[in-house]
Parts: structure tokens; sequence; C-alpha cells
């Protein structure tokens, strides 16, 4: 049994707090809440991808309120799931409702795999009724502990932990993703552009993005490559960071990187998921550094350590992976990442010509080095000791 990261017990534990709970498919959302929620009483169950409930309250839009209502008792606490609740935006209209009216005497946990649906219909977020949480893929805190697993099939919870036939399974995903995500909710009306643009973005993964060559590419407008873009990441599928300046309009004139959030959805859109992966070689260099990238996120959010995310680049094209600050009264922390065990004074030039323009950074470079060292200045860490280094356990 994985420990999660993401305590819903402390977090919510029998306190009244309502909170809405994302993150892509198979990230072992509804297992987590339900785990929670076991031996809660009284306790209503709604699942959204069960068409049954989803007819029912698409077709009697009262009901869902008159039977959470239903189920409130005198004394006690209710607690309502509803899960993937972004199939029925206009739900989060009668929970707003449900909570002012019945304090302290109702809460929901809400679960959702994108927020897309739920912000292009101007959905009720209910800003300061619920927290909004997020579930990740497992991080290395969280079991894994088979590198070249991770990064050949990912780390969503059943297919690290579970699956003999990986590769199937992600391509399943990715149709289904394509199939649910895409075609039913109706995200785009350009599915087949946006299929090209899918193999195109995964193909540039960890690059700047050139939203002119990307749409030249896929035979779409600019305006329409950007708006892929942004159903990629309100759909969970990646995320995106900015080029880092202290200056907020120079980080606007950059073009941003997308990471996608998981190595093996990478390597299944890549169509690379059996394609034999060499130690040292470029692929390889990528995946790992994708790898580290998606610890960075998630550590992040699981401990709210508050850091901003950004990768700097030079006039000359010299670049730095990722760049770490909290604001611009905060020391900025700048990593590479190498999947070597012995990175030389080559791999280091980013750092140090960060560090001409930096002053009072802090230079980090993760490998996989068997033991920690230093050189001119930057600190050589192995990359568990890295992240616990840069994240540490508990927050401190």
């Amino acid at each position: 049994m994985i420990t999660r990261l993401l305590d819903l017990p402390r977090l919510l534990g029998k306190t009244p707090q309502s909170a809405l709970l994302f993150g892509p498919r198979g990230s072992g959302k509804t297992r987590l809440s339900l785990a929670f929620l076991r031996g809660k009483s009284p306790l209503l169950v709604f699942d959204l991808l069960d068409n049954a409930n989803f007819t029912r309250f698409l077709t009697q839009p009262d009901l869902f309120k008159h039977e959470v209502e239903g189920g409130l008792k005198p004394r006690g606490l209710l607690t309502v799931f509803v899960d993937e609740v972004q199939r029925l935006p206009q739900l989060l209209n009668d929970v707003h409702s449900l909570i002012e009216s019945h304090k302290g005497k109702v809460r929901f946990l809400l679960t959702g795999s994108s927020a897309r649906k739920l912000k292009r219909g101007g959905a009720n977020l209910l800003a300061g009724r619920a927290w909004t949480l997020h579930l990740h893929p497992l991080t290395h805190r969280e079991g894994v502990r088979d590198l070249r697993r991770a990064l050949s099939f990912g780390t969503l919870p059943a297919i690290y932990l579970e699956d003999a036939s990986p590769e199937r399974s992600l391509k399943a995903y990715v149709d289904t993703y394509l199939k649910e995500e895409i075609q039913q909710e109706a995200l785009t009306r350009k599915v087949d552009g946006y299929v090209r643009f899918l193999e195109v973005a995964a193909q540039m993964n960890g690059a700047p993005l050139n939203f002119s060559s990307i749409a030249r590419v896929c035979g779409v407008s600019v305006p329409t490559a950007q708006e892929f873009f942004s159903i990629l990441v309100d759909t969970m599928i990646a995320f995106r960071v900015e080029g880092w300046a202290w200056s907020v309009r120079k980080q606007l004139r950059q073009s941003p990187k997308l990471y996608f959030f998981d190595c093996g959805v990478l390597n299944a859109v890549r169509g690379e998921l059996t394609t034999e992966l060499k130690t040292g070689s470029f692929r390889y260099g990528m995946l790992f550094e994708t790898f580290i990238v998606q610890e960075f996120f998630r550590l992040n959010d699981y401990q709210e350590t508050g850091f901003r995310m950004h990768y700097w680049r030079s006039n000359s094209g010299v670049e730095v992976d990722v760049v770490l600050s909290r604001g611009p009264s905060d020391r900025p922390i700048a990593v590479e990442i190498k999947s070597s065990a012995t990175p030389n004074s080559k791999d280091l030039r980013g750092l140090h010509s960060f560090k001409s323009e930096n002053k009072h950074a802090r230079l980090f470079c993760l490998c996989q080095t068997p033991r920690p060292y230093e050189i001119d200045g930057v600190k050589i860490l192995p990359w568990t000791e890295g992240l616990a280094t840069l994240f540490p356990y508990p927050p401190v």
C-alpha cells in the first residue's frame, strides 16, 4: 500500500471543509478519495463517469440538490463525494448553494481530470468555500525506486506498480484521453489538428515553443496552436515553464517550455514505448530531465514550498534547466539536470553564466553521481539528495 504525499486525513480530517481535487486520469484520485471516505457516515457517492448518474442529473437538474438534502441528518456531518465533476459543471452552483444553506452540516469532495470545461463554461469554482488540491503521478517519495521503469513507462500508479503490459495500457491511455477528454467533452472542433499538435508537442517536450513553427507543421493558425497548448495544460497532460527574468515584462516576451506530466505518456505519444532506452543517449537525457522537472513540480505543490519554476536562456543561447524563486526578494536557485554520473565544466557553463548576472544565486547540478561534491561554487548532488535539499521533507 503506497502512502500518498497528499494527506487528505490531515488536510480535511473531521472538519466541514470542502475540496476540489484535480489530477490527470489514472493518478489515483478516486482510490485516494474513497480510502479517505471509508467509514465516514453519512456518505453520498456520485460517479459521473457512470452514464446512469450523468443522465439523471443532466435531464433532471434539481435532482442532485434534492438527493443531497435528503441525506442530511439532524446531527452529524454529511460527506458528498462527486467523481469527475467537470462532466457536469452546473452541479457546482448547487454545491455552492448547499454549502451556504447548510453550514457545518455538509461538505463536498469533488474530483476532476480537466479544468478546461469548467473554465470555458464560467463554472462556479467555489472560491473561498472549497480548497483546490492536486494529485500527481507517484514521486520518488511514494515508492518509485526503478528509475529506468519510470523513464520508460512513467509513474501513473496502476501502470508503474502493477501493470505487466505497460505499453498496451499507455497506448490505451492516450486513446482514451483523445476520445473522452477531447472528443466527448468537445474541447475543440479541430480534433484532427489537435492530434497532430499533440504529436508535435511531444517532440518539443522540454524545448521553448515556437507557435508559428508549430502552427505551420500542424496546418493550423497560430491562435489555434496557442489554444491547443492551453487545452494540453488545462487537461493536465502537460505543464508550462516560463522563461526567467526579474522583470515580468521580459518574462512575458520569452517563449514558454512545455513538459508532459508523465514520461510513459510522453513516450506513448512519441511512439517510442518499444524503442530501447540506451543510457547516455540524447533520449535518455531528455527523459531524465523531464522526470526531475516533474518531481520539482509535484513536490513544490505537495509541500507548498511556494517556488515559481522557470528556465533561463541567455542571448547567446546558453541555458539553465530550472530556476526556482519565490519572488524578487528571494535568492534564486539555478539547477542544471544531467543524466550522467560525472558532469563536466561544459555542463556547468549555463550556471556560471547565470551567476554572472545574478550574483546571489545558489547553484546546483542534479545528476547520477554516487556522492556529492562541489566544483567552482556549484553543488553536484545525487538527484535524490538534491530533491531532499531543495524540497526538504517534512517542509521547513
